[in-house]
């Protein structure tokens, strides 16, 4: 019977010990909402574009008129702007994107927006006068900005924006 007792006693006693602090209604329904926004709102993974080489070029017949764009410091164009579409260089592979018509317009009929299904680019000129850099090349300042397909940045970078044919 004693035996009994103390079997019985310590599981009371272990829910009187969970017990003693009060949990606040509010506090549980804020870190409910955190748990919730970090599962449907998680956080951006960056990537890293890849050079588009002249054999990226004539594999995928990315030829014509139109912008790309090269990060400072660097030569190798990992944007491609044109009239119809824009191109990026991802794990190994091109990624064709769709211009925004309807927004603002680059040189040689290019545009400022591009998007596809995983990823967006936005090419900015941050410089008003471009340089001539060759035969029908003109170069400016200029920034690149990727987004995921929630909106969130997964790549920006200041560099060369250059135009031409």
């Amino acid at each position: 019977m004693k035996a009994t007792l103390t079997m019985l006693a310590i599981p009371a006693l272990m829910l009187a010990a969970c017990g003693g602090e009060e949990r606040d209604p509010a506090a549980d329904a804020a870190d409910v909402a955190k748990v919730r926004a970090m599962h449907d709102n998680p956080p951006a993974v960056p990537i890293e574009p890849q050079r588009i080489s002249y054999s990226d070029i004539e594999r995928n017949d990315l030829f014509g008129a139109g912008c790309g764009f090269a990060p400072a410091n660097s030569l190798s164009v990992i944007a491609l702007a044109q009239p119809e579409r824009g191109f990026l260089k991802l794990d190994g592979k091109i990624v064709t994107l769709s211009p925004d018509k309807g927004g603002a317009s680059l040189p040689l009929d290019s545009w400022q927006d591009y998007a596809g299904s995983d990823y967006a680019f936005t090419l900015m000129r941050t410089g008003e006068d471009g340089e001539d850099t060759g035969m029908e090349n003109t170069s400016w300042p200029g920034s690149l900005s990727i987004t995921d397909v929630k909106g969130k940045t997964v790549y920006e970078a200041e560099g060369t924006l250059q135009c031409g044919s």
